[in-house]
């Protein structure tokens, strides 16, 4: 009877951390969405002319801003994007949680027929940011190249974005990327996939900024 009673102990000791920590993990996930919302809806803010946040899906609010002219972009969207990731703790058990990342959108009116898209060379960014475009481009950039890929369709001011460092440079600090594409047609459409914080909506915005300066100085 006594040895049962210490084996229940033990074996309750042993449980609550495994039935906690899925629950911590989510907690901390939460709190660091809503920190990284706040902060791009602060640095939005000063560069809009109009912004709100669209509540029509509670549980995945949308910031929404119509940028001053100088940012070049039209109208820029920021919202999350759930990937089931497994997730490992200290402790050495290994749970499979959603992981949310930051969907941004961007559109811009001007009328281009570029189409290609970057994405990270590891298996998860490939798999989700799959494209129907066959071409491959290299910047001649190592580093650049070693960790992203770019495929497009043919068309000739690819080459000219990607040889500008200032536009690399933008993508290198844009965490945890899954994809950047730009899609052409009418207007400019842009998306971009990646680690939930402000900096890398920064990054995301000028990278936009500096394609549609390009193509607007060859234009």
């Amino acid at each position: 009877m006594q040895f049962g009673s210490y084996f229940l102990f033990w074996l309750i000791i042993i449980t609550i951390p495994i039935i906690l920590a899925p629950i911590f993990l989510l907690f901390l996930e939460k709190k660091k969405i809503k920190e990284a919302l706040q902060q791009t809806y602060s640095w939005l803010k000063e560069r809009s002319q109009k912004i709100y946040i669209d509540k029509a899906h509670v549980k995945k609010p949308k910031i929404v801003a119509e940028l001053k002219p100088e940012l070049q972009l039209d109208r820029v969207e920021v919202t999350t994007f759930p990937i089931g990731t497994f997730t490992s703790p200290r402790a050495g058990l290994l749970f499979f949680l959603p992981r949310n990342y930051f969907s941004i959108s961007g559109t811009k009116d001007i009328e281009s027929p570029i189409k290609f898209i970057i994405t990270g060379r590891d298996p998860m960014s490939a798999t989700i940011a799959w494209s129907e475009y066959k071409q491959g481009f290299e910047t001649g950039d190592p580093v650049f190249d070693r960790r992203y890929m770019v495929k497009g369709e043919d068309f000739e001011e690819i080459p000219k974005i990607l040889s500008d460092s200032k536009f690399r440079s933008y993508i290198l600090r844009i965490y945890d990327l899954i994809k950047f594409e730009v899609r052409g047609n009418r207007h400019i459409s842009f998306s971009v996939k990646c680690n939930p914080d402000m900096k890398s909506v920064e990054n995301s915005i000028l990278a936009m900024k500096r394609i549609i300066e390009i193509l607007s100085e060859t234009s």
